[in-house]
C-alpha cells in the first residue's frame, strides 16, 4: 500500500477492486470537492482504517470519505470485500445465518436488505390480461399441524408403532394471499400478508395487481364468489372444488401453479429455519424482487440496483 497521503499511482488486489466498483459507478468516479468543485485525488490513508483510502482535494486540501454518497456508506465500519461477499453469497441463496456468523458477522446481511426493500415496495408491475390466466390462492404461514405423528421403535418384537398426538394450534396465524401469472415458467406472481380472508381484502389486493380483462382461476373460497362483479379488471372467472378434486375432470380448471409457487416459498422457510412472523412481508418481497428483478443473474442486478438508487 503507499505511504500514508501520497495519491495513487501503483496497482494492488484493494486498489483494483476500488476501481472495479468505480466502473460499475458504485463509488465516485471521482468525487468531486462540495467546496471548489474541483476532481478530488483519491489517496492513501493509514492502513488500519477499513478503506485505506479517501478523497483528498488537490486545492484547499479538503478530506472526504471513500463511500461518500454510495451505498457502501450504509455500513462505514464494514469492508467493501466484505460488503461484496455479503451480497454475492445472498444472490446464491446462501443460509442468512452462514452469512452473519460464518462470513460477515456485523448482521451485514439483515441490514443490508434496505437496498432491495427500497425496489420490493412495488417489484411487479400488473399483469394477466387478456393473453395470461391468472391463479389466486391463500396459505398459513407458521401455523402448527393440528395433530403430531410420532414413531416409535421396539427392541423387544421389531415392530414400528405411530402414535397421534393431538396439538394445539398456533395463535395469530398469519395468512398469506398469492396471485399468480401463468405468463411465466416457473410463475410469477404478487404476495402479501392479510389480516383477513375477507372479500374486501382480497378483491382490493386483485384490483391493484391484475390488468383489465383477466381471467381468474381459484378455488371455491366464499370470498371469490361473483369475483367478476367486485373486481373491475376480473373478466372471466372460473372455479375449481378441491373437496371433489384437484382437477376439474370436466373443465380442466385447477390452481396447481398456486399450490407450486407456495412449495417453492415455504421450502426456502424451512431452510432458514422458520421466518419472524414481523418479517414475513420481507421475507415475501425478497422473493418477488427474485422472481420479477433478480432474474437468472441476482448479483448483477443488484449492482445495477446500487447504480439506481444510489447515484453518484
Amino acid at each position: 500500500m503507499p505511504k500514508h497521503g501520497s495519491s495513487i499511482n501503483n496497482t494492488g488486489p484493494l486498489l483494483d477492486f476500488i476501481r472495479w466498483l468505480r466502473g460499475e459507478n458504485c463509488l465516485a468516479n471521482p468525487l468531486r470537492c462540495s467546496h471548489c468543485n474541483e476532481r478530488m485525488l483519491l489517496t492513501a490513508r493509514n492502513q488500519d482504517h477499513v478503506d485505506g483510502y479517501l478523497w483528498r482535494c488537490r486545492i484547499c486540501y479538503r478530506r472526504k470519505s471513500l463511500r461518500r454518497g454510495s451505498f457502501f456508506a450504509e455500513f462505514p465500519r464494514v469492508p467493501l470485500g466484505k460488503i461484496l461477499i455479503c451480497i454475492f453469497l445472498w444472490s446464491r441463496r446462501e443460509l442468512r445465518t452462514t452469512i452473519d456468523k460464518k462470513y460477515c458477522g456485523e448482521h451485514l446481511c439483515r441490514n443490508s436488505t434496505l437496498l432491495w426493500a427500497r425496489s420490493a415496495g412495488h417489484p411487479v408491475i400488473p399483469f394477466g390480461g387478456r393473453l395470461y390466466v391468472v391463479k389466486c390462492d391463500e396459505s398459513q404461514f407458521g401455523h402448527k399441524s393440528k395433530v403430531n405423528v410420532y414413531f416409535f421403535f421396539q427392541k423387544c418384537n421389531n415392530t414400528c408403532i405411530l402414535n397421534y398426538q393431538r396439538g394445539r394450534r398456533a395463535r395469530n396465524d398469519q395468512w398469506v394471499f398469492e396471485v399468480i401469472s401463468t405468463e411465466h415458467i416457473p410463475c410469477r406472481g404478487y404476495f402479501q400478508v392479510v389480516r383477513s380472508r375477507s372479500r374486501a381484502v382480497l378483491t382490493q389486493i386483485m384490483q391493484r395487481v391484475l390488468l383489465p380483462g383477466s381471467e381468474v382461476h381459484t378455488d371455491d373460497w366464499a370470498s371469490y364468489r361473483n369475483l367478476a362483479r367486485h373486481v373491475a379488471n376480473v373478466r372471466v372467472h372460473r372455479t375449481v372444488v378441491h373437496q371433489n378434486h384437484f382437477v376439474d375432470p370436466l373443465t380442466g380448471i385447477h390452481t396447481q401453479e398456486a399450490e407450486s409457487a407456495w412449495s417453492r416459498l415455504k421450502y426456502h422457510v424451512k431452510r432458514e429455519k422458520g421466518i419472524r412472523r414481523a418479517d414475513l412481508q420481507e421475507f415475501l418481497n425478497e422473493q418477488m424482487w427474485r422472481d420479477w428483478r433478480g432474474l437468472d443473474a441476482v448479483f448483477y442486478n443488484v449492482i445495477v440496483m446500487i447504480r439506481r438508487y444510489y447515484p453518484l
